[in-house]
């Protein structure tokens, strides 16, 4: 840190490993990004320095900051004050206080944060903007582990990814393919199935969110061109008969390995396809639900089964696509594994644990914040950096919002951020935020710090 003497003593540079991501919260803080919080939550402590949503806010600008812990904050926050204060915080407070605001939160508080967060993803969600006469809008719907103590609140043991008997909870997510968005997502207990219930919860939850509730004909009409994508575990004629009541496109596999062996019997011919080794044929006698469902049988090789191969039956109400299309599209659910993947690694999703449930939930809806935030703020930027268009959230956090520089502040409000130019993401961060700060009296400058 250094003084500027010819401007007075308040006016002051500071060096901050996060430059890049100053500029990121000065652009929130100035389209009033943070209201909905700040009118929406507010967690029942005491106040000594800072309040439970300056707390809250610090935990969500640390997950920016690539943390995976609480205790992160200390050698990631507590030393950057350009940073703080570009998010509009007076300072960051100790771990040990970060995390008693986590653990002094209610179930109500939970619905609190879930209100401001759907009102935040209504006011820039790219998914708002589809056109649904262009495309399709897909939503992925998952329920993936997350391993945590067995002393947890709603740590059960069960099936927890490759650990078939560890302690943990569940994740249940609901993400846009079209735009990587995160919808909705909650924590629930370690031995919750994929059930109609469930799924019935999380498409509710998207359905007002994306204004695809009511039964008029504009509602009736999106979901028509709205393709729920699922994992064999919701391949249940229950989960497939409802989607499909509901005036839904249902794309996924079926769920019993017993249904399927019997489906498939009797197939001789079958197809190649782009993957080597992987073969598809049609079905002799498919099922027959209330509205045409196209089903093909899958085989891939495996030295696991006694056939050599792994089978299933892959099905979709998309009447337009061939038998390879329906194929490519159920695989292409691998991109909601990659945002687990990338969330994981980026943000710290299930690394980050707390006992208490409720504050389980209030990480992942920050964590679901954040992972917006990095979506949206890659569109901003690849209007006038498009190669930054193609980077993941790790690749968003480790590289272009960590950038380091020098930043000047003048009573803690920021007057000229000043990145290091030998980074080879500077000038691609400097070119994309130039137009979204020109009105403000920030200057965004490249050289050396």
């Amino acid at each position: 840190m250094t003084q500027d003497n010819t401007t007075g003593s308040q006016r002051k540079w500071y060096d901050s490993g996060h430059a890049s991501l100053c500029l990121l919260g000065t652009y929130l803080r100035q389209i009033g990004f943070f209201k909905p919080l700040e009118q929406r939550v507010k967690i029942e402590q005491k106040v000594l320095k800072y309040t439970s949503l300056q707390k809250l806010e610090m935990l969500f600008v640390g997950l920016l900051a690539g943390i995976k812990a609480v205790s992160h904050t200390a050698n990631t926050l507590r030393i950057d004050a350009a940073l703080m204060a570009a998010f509009g915080l007076p300072g960051c407070a100790e771990q040990s206080v970060l995390a008693d605001t986590l653990d002094a939160a209610t179930e109500a508080d939970v619905v609190a944060l879930q209100e401001a967060v759907a009102e935040i993803f209504a006011d820039y969600s790219q998914a708002q903007q589809h056109d649904f006469g262009q495309q399709f809008l897909v939503l992925d719907v998952d329920l993936s582990p997350l391993p945590a103590s067995r002393k947890a609140e709603g740590s059960e043991r069960g099936y927890m990814g490759r650990s078939r008997s560890r302690t943990g909870r569940k994740l249940v997510r609901v993400r846009v393919a079209n735009t990587q968005e995160t919808v909705w997502e909650t924590v629930v207990g370690g031995r919750t199935a994929e059930s109609l219930s469930v799924l019935q919860e999380a498409i509710q939850a998207a359905e007002h969110r994306l204004r695809l509730q009511g039964e008029n004909k504009e509602a009736q009409a999106k979901r028509a061109r709205t393709e729920i994508r699922l994992d064999s575990g919701w391949g249940s004629d229950a989960v497939i008969t409802w989607l499909l009541s509901r005036g839904y496109q249902v794309t996924g596999k079926f769920k019993s390995a017993q249904r399927v062996h019997k489906l498939i019997g009797g197939i001789t011919a079958w197809q190649s396809t782009s993957s080597p080794g992987r073969e598809v044929a049609e079905l002799p006698k498919p099922i027959t639900f209330d509205r045409p469902l196209l089903q093909y049988a899958v085989r891939t090789p495996s030295k696991e089964h006694k056939e050599g191969y792994y089978h299933a039956v892959v099905f979709s109400s998309r009447t337009d696509l061939s038998m390879m299309g329906v194929v490519e599209d159920y695989d292409k659910r691998a991109g909601m594994e990659a945002d687990l993947k990338g969330d994981k690694h980026g943000l710290g999703l299930g690394v980050i644990r707390k006992r208490r449930l409720p504050a389980q939930k209030l990480v992942v809806l920050l964590m679901q914040l954040a992972h917006n935030v990095l979506i949206w703020a890659r569109q901003w930027l690849s209007e006038r950096a498009p190669r930054l268009h193609a980077f993941g959230i790790v690749r968003l956090i480790q590289q272009v919002w960590a950038i380091p520089g020098r930043v000047k502040l003048l009573d803690r409000n920021v007057q000229r951020i000043r990145l290091r130019g030998e980074h080879p993401r500077a000038r691609d961060v400097c070119q994309a935020f130039g137009p979204l700060l020109d009105s403000s009296h920030i200057g965004i400058l490249e050289g050396p710090s």
